[in-house]
């Protein structure tokens, strides 16, 4: 790494470890990193407030600096399930059932289902977790002509998406989706733990069965210290003439 600056060598082999520590494990103290790494005060203390800055450590009054809780990540780009996704990460995850029952659209919802306002809908709401800790509430709303007994079944899968596909042989073919950001209720604030009018990574999608027929309504509302989208984009290469 010749020509790479110290404090970004120091960075490098810090982040190394603290990949192996465990959330909320001290990080060693400035003195002691600096007879380590055999470097300036200086030094080192650039290196741990850049990791600071960049979400992977916390300075903690009182404590020191102490390996950050990572937010959980989520794709664009594809119809998920919560359960599925957070398996495929090797999260631990569950999932609080809130209330589940028929009722008839809202003008907003006809609209994104494309249906009349006479036709039945399914809402299910659930707080998802994380380790414990609550990270998401999540409002699904069915049409109810795909689902017809799922009110008096109750959700036996902890996965609706499962229930969706296995009981009911729907097939998901995609979705649309809106990211935003708004504050907490005082409902989503109680049962999300974090203040009134705390900040809320806000995800509404219209899921789309095959031939593009609009069936559900998702509206996440996840605590924005917890969880976070990635994208991958790939760039338009021109051809030229």
């Amino acid at each position: 790494m010749a020509g790479t600056p110290l404090y970004r060598k120091v960075q490098e082999s810090l982040l190394e470890r603290i990949n192996r520590m465990q959330i909320g494990e001290m990080l060693p103290a400035e003195p002691e990193l600096e007879l380590e790494f055999g470097v300036s005060r200086a030094t080192v203390r650039r290196a741990v407030e850049n990791l600071v800055q960049s979400g992977v450590l916390e300075k903690q009054q009182g404590r020191g600096t102490t390996v950050r809780d990572h937010p959980e990540a989520q794709d664009v780009g594809r119809v998920y399930s919560w359960k599925a996704e957070m398996a495929r990460r090797g999260v631990e995850s569950s999932s609080r059932l809130l209330s589940i029952g028929r009722a008839k659209p809202s003008q907003r919802i006809a609209e994104e289902l494309r249906i009349s306002p006479d036709e039945l809908i399914v809402v299910i709401s659930r707080l998802q977790l994380v380790k414990g800790v609550p990270i998401a509430l999540i409002v699904n709303t069915l049409r109810e002509r795909y689902v017809p007994d799922l009110v008096e079944r109750g959700l036996p899968a902890d996965s609706l998406y499962e229930e969706l596909t296995g009981y009911y042989g729907l097939s998901l073919a995609g979705g649309e989706e809106t990211i935003g950001a708004r504050e907490a209720t005082s409902t989503e604030a109680s049962l999300l733990e974090v203040p009134e009018g705390a900040a809320l990574l806000n995800v509404r999608r219209v899921t789309l069965l095959r031939g593009n027929v609009p069936f559900e309504v998702v509206d996440m509302a996840a605590r924005g210290d917890k969880y976070k989208y990635h994208a991958t984009l790939e760039g338009a290469l021109r051809k030229r003439e």
